[in-house]
């Protein structure tokens, strides 16, 4: 009887599937369905969380676009080789649970049948709002709906469908255990339905309450009501004046998730990503998509240098099939219109400072413990800003300290992960207002909708090459805590709204430290930042098309020789092919000459492109490091050279969150020297020492170019030790007069040395110095004065024996400068 009916079915199958085919418009996840790694050789048993005709037609047509084997519907006949089949997930003694039980009762049998269990989401729209009106019960996609209701669903939202492909199933796992057919079904079924549920959490997210009911939960929370109650007798006013203070703020904070909104933002986002960049490459999927499949909340924190990461991290997460983020934006793109559409999309606003107003910090912490409680992801910027130099800067933990308290206060038992994100462009859009406001010709100010229309028009003329997203590896919250802070459940249950605990302060920074190095960890090298790397190290900025080619060859095998971390990505080193790729986005000028053209750039342009530079400098840190010990040597021995690096690596580590510690540095610099010799820029001698290729050889050219890489910031590391070392025999000094001493230093020192680099004298990297050279104890800091260890002038010699002896002259002659000791605040030495 069930035969025949299926026979029926089939025939009047292509009523529906054609009419379907032709509404309906799929989005499949992944994207690249080798993520599966689908064996085409054995048996496919495609799984459904329901049975439904659409979710099969559905099926069907994804796998004849995409060259899967087609679904067929099961009856009673189990999958083969060139036949695979589509069941539901079984309720009570359905169909699906005999044919089921069937597949298993032949594995049972027949030790040689296996088979590929795909468990399959459909999912018809992807709105989470919770279901509380007429229209979203009744169209609104629902794991159980009617059949009258799902045809309505399919009607609705049937071009914005989405069908994803779960990893096979563990399914010989599970028949290999000594049980009958019925318990092994039951066992399978289990499995699936925890597979389906996690999906579903990871696709669309919690349901989300209407904002109205979200921003009155916000005002009756315990700790806003104290605050208002603490507020209204510090200020004497009524109660009700407070509270409605308190509602306005909810109001400003608060997203409005909206699906219209959405869908227009993808469409314009899609127009957009093609209009103005040459692709998006995204790495690292798959283990994204198991932390967000196994975890109940996921907290992206990317780095941060471009507007544009607002919109393109979300945008890949949606199209991955992934649950949007809420995302922290600073309260400055509130601005009509793009801040109500932001908001719609999944932004909540937060203001640069909390410090006075006890009121918003009670609204904007309740907000924040109420995502982490919902298990909403949240997406937010470590760096609490755009980058103006390409650099990671130095973490602000205040928002970050919010939410891991929260989220180990509200969620000890459920687990949390920190996803570092890398985002990089061949050509940050924003980049020349950047180094107009590091030069300080160019103030920084608030966004306005005049900004918008006016920046727009330059946007759409050009192109900015390609995007790289990575997703680094996930940092396990729970996991976290319990090595850097094994009592913080009890630490946790006492801690109150306005403490901060050192303990807590320590923690947070540990755990900021561990994300800008993940991010760092999971780079992407790109032939723009590569072919930068080599122009901006050459003398005036030129070098002969011959010499970049071998140059960027031997780089691209060094990274891969030296990798910086597994998860870095580096081309293939083909310098022909990187080169042509480099070409447009540089605007590289070519001088003709009769022995081959000359490569190089303007100057104005130059200067953009040491943003790009700094992107992926970090990459080469330890084999540019090495590089520079044979910049004025022949050889040096190896074990007094290792020696001296650990010495000089903590200052590097700090500036570039470096992922060794000071304790595994030796060992990395090892495997750098041999990655040297593996590529032919190093050599070993029989006594013990390491020597550069011959001079005026291709490979001393291109160890030069890799020297180069780090110059600049070992020239800041000397000025700094030297400057204390020139302090020494007082043994103190003030650290703010000494910090604007080094960057008048440096700024004096790029005009005498031709340097158009404004970011070679950002006062945040001087900062960043000491407070390193507090940590390794060459400093000891009391109040705002330092004093200097005897060691310093050990550093300081270490550091001035790898610079030329044109940069040493330099800087001697401009420590002993006496008006560097009486310049004033934003003085310039003349």
């Amino acid at each position: 009887m069930i035969r025949v009916l299926l026979r029926l079915l089939l025939v009047f199958m292509p009523l529906v599937r054609w009419p379907l085919r032709a509404w309906i418009r799929t989005r499949v996840t992944p994207t690249d369905l080798d993520e599966l790694g689908l064996d085409l050789d054995k048996p496919v048993c495609y799984v459904l969380p329901v049975a439904s005709i659409f979710d099969w037609l559905a099926l069907e047509a994804v796998c004849a676009a995409r060259g899967l084997p087609r679904p067929h519907l099961a009856g009673n006949r189990p999958p083969t080789v060139k036949r695979a089949v589509v069941l539901a997930v079984p309720i009570g003694r359905s169909r699906h649970r005999s044919e089921l039980q069937r597949i298993v009762t032949r594995t049972l049998h027949d030790h040689t049948f296996d088979v590929q269990m795909v468990p399959v989401s459909v999912f018809w729209g992807r709105n989470p709002v919770q279901e509380t009106s007429i229209t979203r019960i009744l169209f609104a996609d629902s794991e159980r709906s009617s059949r009258l209701r799902k045809v309505l669903i399919v009607l609705v939202n049937g071009r914005n469908t989405l069908v994803h492909f779960g990893r096979p199933v563990d399914y010989r796992g599970v028949v290999a255990q000594n049980a009958t057919p019925g318990v092994l079904v039951r066992k399978l079924v289990r499995v699936l339905r925890v597979h389906f549920r996690r999906q579903r959490a990871a696709t669309l997210g919690p349901g989300v309450s209407r904002r109205s009911q979200l921003i009155d939960t916000l005002v009756s929370d315990p700790e806003v009501i104290r605050a208002i109650s603490e507020g209204a007798r510090r200020e004497n006013k009524n109660v009700a004046v407070l509270r409605t203070r308190a509602r306005e703020y909810a109001d400003e904070i608060a997203a409005d998730h909206s699906n219209i909104a959405i869908g227009f933002m993808l469409r314009v986002l899609t127009w957009l990503w093609n209009r103005i960049y040459d692709g998006i490459d995204v790495r690292h999927l798959p283990r994204l998509r198991e932390a967000a499949h196994d975890n109940r909340e996921i907290i992206y924190l990317p780095s941060h240098r471009s507007h544009m990461d607002y919109l393109l991290l979300s945008y890949i997460l949606y199209e991955e099939g992934l649950a949007l983020p809420q995302i922290a934006a600073g309260v400055n793109l509130n601005f009509w219109p793009v801040g109500g559409l932001l908001r719609r999309c999944g932004a909540f606003y937060l203001r640069r400072s909390f410090k006075g107003d006890r009121l918003y910090t009670a609204v904007f912490r309740a907000y924040v413990e109420t995502l982490v409680a919902r298990g909403q992801p949240m997406k937010f910027y470590p760096e609490g800003g755009r980058s103006r130099t390409g650099r990671l800067l130095a973490p602000k933990t205040g928002m970050l300290q919010m939410t891991i308290a929260s989220a180990l206060a509200t969620s000890q038992d459920a687990p949390v992960s920190i996803v570092p994100v890398y985002i990089g462009y061949d050509r940050v859009m924003e980049v020349k207002g950047y180094f107009d406001e590091l030069r300080g010709t160019r103030v920084k100010k608030g966004e306005t909708m005049g900004d918008l229309v006016r920046g727009s028009t330059k946007v759409l003329s050009r192109k900015y090459g390609r995007v790289f997203v990575s997703f680094g590896e996930p940092i396990e919250l729970q996991t976290f805590a319990d090595t850097h802070l094994p009592d913080w459940r009890d630490r946790m249950s006492e801690l109150s709204l306005d403490a901060r605990p050192k303990w807590l302060q320590t923690f947070t920074d540990d755990l900021a430290t561990s994300v800008m190095r993940g991010i760092n960890a999971t780079a992407t090298l790109n032939a723009t930042g590569l072919a930068s790397l080599v122009l901006l190290g050459a003398p005036q900025k030129s070098v002969a098309e011959d010499e970049m080619v071998h140059t960027l060859a031997t780089l691209a095998r060094v990274a891969h020789a030296c990798p910086y971390s597994p998860d870095a990505s580096a081309p293939e080193p083909d310098g022909t092919a990187l080169l042509a790729e480099a070409e447009p986005t540089m605007r590289l000028i070519r001088a003709p000459h009769a022995w081959g053209d000359i490569l190089t750039v303007d100057s104005r342009q130059a200067v953009l492109l040491t943003y790009t530079r700094n992107n992926v400098m970090h990459l080469f840190a330890l084999p540019s490091l090495i590089a520079n010990f044979f910049a004025h040597f022949e050889q040096r021995n190896e074990k007094a050279l290792l020696g001296d690096a650990v010495e000089l690596y903590p200052l590097l580590a700090s500036e570039l969150f470096l992922r060794w510690s000071i304790e595994d540095c030796r060992e990395a610099l090892v495997d750098s020297v041999n990655g040297l010799i593996e590529c032919g820029l190093l050599s070993r001698t029989d006594k013990g020492a390491l020597r550069r290729p011959q001079a005026g050889s291709q490979e001393f050219a291109a160890l030069m170019s890799l020297a180069r890489i780090m110059r600049e910031s070992l020239e800041r590391y000397a000025m700094t030790a030297t400057l204390l070392s020139h302090n020494r025999e007082s043994g103190v000094v003030e650290r703010g007069r000494f910090e604007r001493q080094c960057q008048l230093m440096a700024e004096r020192m790029a005009l005498l040395t031709g340097r158009n680099s404004p970011e070679f004298f950002d006062a945040r990297l001087f900062r960043n110095h000491v407070e390193t050279l507090v940590r390794v104890g060459l400093l000891r800091r009391e109040g705002n004065k330092l004093h200097i260890d005897d060691g310093l002038r050990h550093l300081a010699d270490h550091a001035l024996r790898l610079l030329g002896s044109d940069i040493r002259q330099t800087i001697a002659h401009l420590t002993s400068m006496p008006r560097l000791d009486d310049a004033e605040p934003g003085e310039t030495l003349g």
